[in-house]
């Protein structure tokens, strides 16, 4: 993905209301490529939770019910 593409989404991310904060701010610092173990010390959590976080957040942003209400 371009730069501008991913800020873009990061921004989207962020301002979406389908997830909770934390699981927006999980999901941006992973997008501008931010390791698993660091998310994890800040959250203090382990990396096996931030990565579970991140594929719940993802499949939140997937699903169908949620597309629709995004357009």
């Amino acid at each position: 993905m371009s730069n501008r593409t991913l800020i873009y989404f990061t921004e989207f991310v962020k301002k979406t209301h389908r997830l909770k904060p934390k699981e927006a701010d999980i999901l941006a610092l992973r997008i501008k490529g931010k390791k698993l173990k660091l998310i994890g010390k800040k959250y203090n959590v382990s990396y096996e939770r931030i990565r579970q976080i991140e594929k719940e957040s993802l499949t939140k942003l997937m699903n169908k019910a949620y597309q629709e209400k995004l357009f």
